[in-house]
């Protein structure tokens, strides 16, 4: 996910898609809930992944150092689709990581 900041009105028309969203729920560790939907009739990785850029922009980097729970429903999709957003999130998870080593290696 992105560390450029977002307003909402830039990617509006995505947004009303709900492709993901956060319920307000917390986790055990107090981590937020990130649900994706997936449907048969799912869009772009790419307006998936600008949803996830928005919607963990969101909350204060206190909460981000919690984690967040990610739940992807897949019942409306199929498997490829399903497969293909936890491997996308893999890679972005692992990309912020290595990003937030470079910048403590910075300071």
């Amino acid at each position: 996910m992105s560390a450029v900041t977002m307003e909402a009105t830039t990617i509006l028309p995505i947004l009303k898609k709900k492709l993901a969203f956060l319920s307000g729920g917390k986790d055990r560790r107090s981590g937020l809930i990130l649900t994706i939907p997936l449907s048969s009739d799912q869009t772009s990785m790419e307006e998936l992944s600008a949803t996830l850029d928005y919607l963990l922009s969101i909350p204060s980097e206190k909460c981000k150092a919690r984690g967040f729970t990610v739940i992807v429903d897949g019942r409306k999709s199929q498997w490829n689709t399903v497969k293909t957003v936890v491997l996308m999130l893999q890679v972005e998870t692992h990309l912020e990581s290595l990003q937030a080593q470079r910048r403590l290696k910075l300071h």
